[in-house]
């Protein structure tokens, strides 16, 4: 009886050790899968910060252009990336080759047709053209050529323009008043400086077209002999501004004329009242007509990125607005809204240019990727086939319908597919959900062939001020903002339109001289776009 006591004891006692042993193990199960869990997550962050320090590295030290390596990246698409919608099936057909030789004149073909040619001919004179062995008189046989492209550098002079005021004297005799008669000098856009039109469009556009700060262009003058001070150059920079006011506004309700804009922003730099550079970032916001032809360009400073700008800039403007993702032109209630192709690409773009062959296979970005590629190779391929038809538009709008419109929305279902298991800090979740933002929006282009996948040419038009920013570095101050807005508005719609700039500021300022206040019928005769302007201010188009 002790004995089976004894045993049931023992038994009672393995059992407890056991369950005890069994909970110390799921504890510990438990707390293991917790740390796995604890170290995936680890993993995965490191992961997300080891890819954003790539990024970062890669703006700072990287080649900014997104070109990739089509043989690299289009690993999932090889059947759209050889497709071509102008070819037919291949038929047999007979090939000879003709072998071109090159040319020995690269480079003298470069486009020097529309400059004045001054021949300068080298011939013997009468007594000298006469053998030297017999003393018969030598016969012409041949001649060569041989062009120089030559400078005229520059020179400052004074031009004294001296008027006289001529008086009746028989009628001051008679009515004891004299009938004077005055001459008139030359009027500028500054009556009241010494600054010519000439000289100033050539200050203005070695600032904002050559990017060429004034204290630089303090040492240029200086080195033709003239002493010019910072001050005196700001001074006829804020004169000409407030001179072309006129020409800006004129501009601005154009541009609000049209159906369709497209809108960037970027930042710059502005001394305050103290003389102290500001803590705020202060923005230059741009809007541009579609074309890059025919197109307006007007630069708008703000001193905040708030909603409220392009609400104030563009009112009830309800045409279509194409932006980047920024919410704030949101606020542009009226306006149909079109987003940019581009930065949906970029953030896959972001992800798979640092991955190796072996982690592209696996990557899910890269069929984001992918399909960005795909609508940029159709729209492409309209514009090789198509581009110089006077139908494009229209020819686009229904190729677009059938081919972009497929795409669009495969994509789409990826987007909604990847969200479910991408973690939501990673770059593949930020750009999924970017990409879920902004996809709805951009089939908004299917409505219309006038309108861009990309909102590139705004930001081509805001780079002329990005680059003048490194260079001159800050604003002295909100009027120096404000003058260099309006001054790069005429600027970039001048170079827009094929224009020659400094001869086009030449013109306007001698028609708003001899016009202080024109009527909107003139005014629109000397605007950039304007079919009336003389040949001589128009480009060579290549």
């Amino acid at each position: 009886m002790d004995g089976i006591k004894l045993e049931n004891q023992l038994e009672d006692g393995i059992k407890n050790l056991i369950l005890k042993m069994e909970k110390d193990i799921k504890s510990k199960d438990s707390e293991l899968e917790s740390k796995d869990k604890e170290i995936d997550s680890l993993k995965k962050e490191l992961e997300i910060l080891r890819g954003q320090l790539i990024n970062k590295n890669k703006k700072l030290f990287g080649k900014s252009s997104e070109q990739v390596d089509s043989h690299q990246i289009t690993l999932f698409n090889e059947a759209e990336k050889e497709c071509d919608l102008r070819k037919d099936e291949p038929t047999l057909e007979e090939i000879t080759y003709i072998r071109k030789k090159p040319s020995q004149n690269t480079g003298k073909k470069d486009n020097l047709s529309n400059l004045e040619v001054v021949v300068i001919e080298h011939k013997l004179s009468q007594d000298k053209a006469i053998c030297n062995e017999c003393n018969t008189p030598l016969i012409e046989i041949g001649k060569k050529e041989k062009d120089l492209l030559k400078y005229i550098p520059a020179k400052l002079y004074i031009e004294r323009h001296v008027t006289y005021s001529y008086a009746c004297k028989s009628c001051e005799e008679i009515s004891e008043e004299a009938n004077i008669i005055s001459t008139t000098s030359p009027k500028t856009l500054l009556h009241k400086s010494m600054a010519s039109n000439e000289l100033l469009a050539h200050s203005i556009c070695l600032k904002y077209l050559y990017s060429l700060p004034l204290y630089r262009q303090e040492n240029y003058f200086k080195m033709l002999d003239v002493k010019l001070s910072r001050q005196t150059l700001s001074n006829w920079m804020m004169g000409a501004a407030r001179e072309f006011n006129i020409v800006y506004d004129f501009m601005r309700k154009e541009l609000l004329k049209s159906n369709y804009i497209q809108a960037d922003e970027t930042t710059l730099k502005v001394i305050d009242n103290a003389g102290k550079e500001s803590k705020s970032k202060k923005y230059m916001w741009l809007y541009k007509t579609h074309g890059d032809n025919d197109s307006i360009i007007i630069y708008d400073y703000q001193p905040t990125r708030s909603s409220s700008c392009p609400k104030a800039f563009l009112g009830d403007y309800s045409g279509y607005l194409q932006t980047d993702g920024y919410t704030g032109y949101n606020k542009v209630e009226n306006a149909k809204r079109i987003y940019c192709l581009a930065h949906i690409r970029r953030k896959y773009y972001d992800i798979v240019s640092n991955l190796d062959k072996v982690a592209l296979k696996k990557s899910r970005a890269i069929i984001g990727f992918n399909y960005c590629e795909e609508i940029y190779k159709v729209e492409k391929e309209l514009r090789e086939a198509y581009g110089e038809d006077e139908k494009f538009f229209e020819i686009r709008y229904k190729e677009r319908v059938r081919y972009l419109a497929p795409i669009f929305d495969k994509f789409q279902k990826y987007v909604q597919v990847e969200l479910e298991n991408a973690l939501p800090k990673s770059p593949l979740g930020q750009a999924l959900q970017y990409s879920q933002k902004l996809l709805p929006y951009m089939k908004t282009i299917l409505e219309d062939g006038s309108l861009e996948v990309d909102n590139n040419a705004a930001e081509r038009s805001i780079k002329p001020f990005v680059i003048g920013r490194k260079n001159w570095l800050f604003c002295n101050n909100k009027k120096g903002a404000n003058s260099s807005a309006i001054i790069y508005s005429i600027i970039e719609t001048s170079k827009s339109n094929n224009l020659a700039v400094e001869k086009y500021l030449v013109y306007l300022m001698d028609f708003i001289s001899s016009n202080p206040n024109p009527e909107e019928e003139y005014l629109l005769k000397v605007m950039p776009w304007s079919e009336t302007l003389p040949e001589d201010l128009k480009l060579q188009k290549k």
